[in-house]
């Protein structure tokens, strides 16, 4: 099974390393161009998203600032670039659904069952764990043990 990490830090990928390189391999993204070109490159079984980008600098975030601060925030840049960073996970999965790439993406987010199916929704298979439980991972991914 082959699984693109998308995260702007390395926890996800030391994670992955440690519980799912015995069934995986497993190779990594930090912005939303690069997960797109990878997803180009190399037909992936599933997609492991972080929700939230906090150490992304400004300029490697996908989402349209103003527009969103106008949209949403009344004009607020600060609030808007907070939201962009804390749905950028969401927000790379919708380029990559864009661009074709439908193979299921998992978050490790305890999301409201809502919110899950309105991901669902928005771009087809969307799986979440509550939290970094290798065995729930495993599960959610459907990699052997």
């Amino acid at each position: 099974m082959k699984i693109l990490l998308i995260e702007d830090g390395q926890e996800y990928e030391e994670f992955a390393r440690l519980f799912l390189a015995d069934a995986c391999d497993i190779a990594a993204a930090h912005s939303a161009s690069e997960a797109l070109s990878r997803a180009a490159e190399t037909r992936f079984d599933a997609f492991l998203v972080d929700l939230r980008f906090e150490r992304a600098p400004q300029e490697a975030l996908v989402g349209d600032l103003e527009d969103t601060a106008r949209r949403l925030f009344g004009g607020d840049r600060a609030r808007a670039l907070r939201w962009l960073k804390d749905q950028q996970g969401t927000l790379v999965l919708a380029e990559l659904r864009r661009a074709g790439h439908a193979q299921p993406a998992l978050f490790v987010h305890d999301f409201p069952a809502q919110r899950l199916a309105n991901l669902r929704r928005l771009y087809g298979d969307v799986r979440a764990v509550p939290g970094f439980d290798a065995a729930a991972i495993r599960e959610a991914l459907g990699v052997a043990r």
